[in-house]
């Protein structure tokens, strides 16, 4: 009779278990009272101490020590992450920003990835429960800082990971760095390569939880995410040494310009590129020859463009032909100085009448072909003094089909800037410019309505909305600039 009592009594204790655990779940998680809740995560630089990052954010050393279970406070290294506490922060007013839920991804992987809690996650996105998340969900996590403040993503690993063989390597060294085991490396892998690995082998590197970056990668700034259909997006990746980086998104080339120890790739984003999920591919040669590459994850939304009817008659097919073959010429070229700061000036008085991205259709015709407005058009009297947006060369200064009278700007790191229909060229190929100069005047040549300028900007060969760049609250890479912008 005891046994079954006792029996009876196990099988209650497990009952009321599981049913609290499904109560706990089911629930928003709120923070215990007193627990500090991460507002950020740093990522250390050179030079940096423990006791300058607590003056930074305003808390104390041994707040940082305490949450990040640092032993020893001398013992920091760079490209370390460090989570900052905020004992009087708020999880409702937590600074946040998307994340595309991969598979794999549990609410636990992606709070250490971001420094914070499951907890935090569940309350921040209104969770019913750390098991409801599923690939392709969007939710928010904390933003992680840097020094520039900007954006530093976490990319995952799982599956993309390139490893390039050393010659010291060994299976079970490489799976010993990666924290797997060799059968698991091996599984990933054609196991009639493994049976001689050799220097210059490239394996599959599979990761179940994303950890900090391979090396040489650091940690990589994407900004901004999401992106918009037509505009630019700037991607900064940190290393631990030198490195030759190359990138690739949309099936284009991401080149990148080296600036105080930080490497700079300007995206420009088509304004017919779908909306959805793209991975971006970044590949870091250290100074061995050995190639690293891992993937992110870029999400391009979509734009919201105008219609407009154009009294003219579509142009004729040759002269676009001419005009976009003399353009492609230059527009694509990638010079590793660049000449630039933002805000660009804008290039000329006037309202603007037409903007970039806008859908047109030409007297009567159909929106359907596919044209848009590259650009973004001023209207201002002819004669009106037309400026450089910033510093650059002049790369092309020349009477084309289309555009008229028109002078291309190179301002270096794949940006260029557009100035068409002028009435005259006041500037020649190859002349240096600083921001505000004059380059021409306001003028009706080529295909056009009447007096105006066609202003154009275009990001690795891409034509981008320029008023982005008018924009004195996007956080541009400013800090370095050493020339004229």
């Amino acid at each position: 009779m005891k046994s079954k009592c006792k029996l009876i009594n196990q099988k209650t204790i497990v009952l009321l278990a599981a049913l609290l655990l499904i109560a706990a779940l089911a629930a928003p998680v709120q923070a215990q009272e007193g627990e500090p809740l991460p507002t950020a995560v740093h990522i250390v630089e050179r030079g940096e101490t423990l006791l300058s990052i607590a003056q930074k954010y305003g808390t104390t050393v041994d707040a940082i020590t305490h949450i990040n279970g640092i032993t020893d406070p001398r013992n920091i290294y760079v490209g370390q992450s460090l989570v900052i506490p905020d004992s009087g922060a708020d999880a409702d007013k937590m600074e946040v920003v998307p994340y595309v839920v991969q598979a794999g991804d549990t609410v636990s992987s992606i709070a250490r990835r971001y420094g914070t809690t499951w907890q935090t996650l569940v309350h921040i996105n209104s969770l019913l429960s750390p098991n409801s998340i599923y690939p392709g969900l969007v939710i928010q996590v904390p933003r992680v800082i840097s020094a520039n403040g900007m954006q530093v993503s976490f990319p995952r690993t799982t599956g993309k990971l390139i490893y390039d063989v050393r010659p010291e390597d060994t299976l079970t060294r490489i799976a010993l760095h990666y924290n797997i085991s060799p059968w698991t490396l091996a599984a990933n892998n054609d196991p009639t390569r493994l049976k001689l690995i050799y220097p210059g082998q490239d394996l599959i590197v599979p990761g179940e939880d994303t950890g900090p970056l391979p090396a040489p990668f650091r940690a990589i700034e994407v900004q901004p995410l999401p992106v918009t259909q037509g505009t630019t997006m700037v991607v900064a990746v940190y290393t631990t040494e030198p490195v030759k980086l190359q990138g690739r998104l949309f099936d284009q080339d991401v080149y990148f310009a080296e600036e105080r120890s930080v490497y700079y790739g300007m995206v420009g984003v088509h304004v017919f590129t779908e909306p959805g999920m793209y991975e971006m591919t970044l590949t870091a040669q250290d100074g061995g020859g050995h190639n690293t590459s891992l993937t992110t994850e870029v999400i391009v939304n979509a734009g919201r463009f105008g219609h407009e009817r154009i009294d003219l008659p579509p142009s004729d097919p040759a002269s676009i032909s001419s005009a976009y073959e003399r353009i492609n010429a230059v527009r694509y070229m990638f010079n590793p100085e660049r000449y630039w700061a933002t805000p660009f000036q804008h290039p000329c008085g006037g309202a603007i009448s037409a903007y970039f991205g806008t859908r047109r259709a030409y007297r009567g015709g159909s929106y359907e072909t596919g044209d848009y407005h590259h650009g973004v058009d001023f209207r201002a009297p002819t004669g009106t003094p037309v400026h450089a947006s910033a510093g650059g060369t002049v790369a092309l200064a020349e009477l084309i089909p289309l555009y008229g009278n028109m002078v291309i700007i190179n301002h270096g790191w794949g940006v260029f800037t557009g100035y068409g229909h002028l009435s005259s060229i006041e500037v020649q190929a190859g002349q240096q410019l600083a921001v505000g100069d004059i380059v021409g005047k306001v003028g009706s040549t080529g295909s056009s309505t009447g007096a105006h300028l066609h202003w154009e900007v275009w990001v690795g060969g891409i034509s981008v909305d320029g008023l982005q760049w008018l924009e004195e609250s996007f956080p541009w890479p400013n800090e370095g600039l050493a020339t004229g912008g």
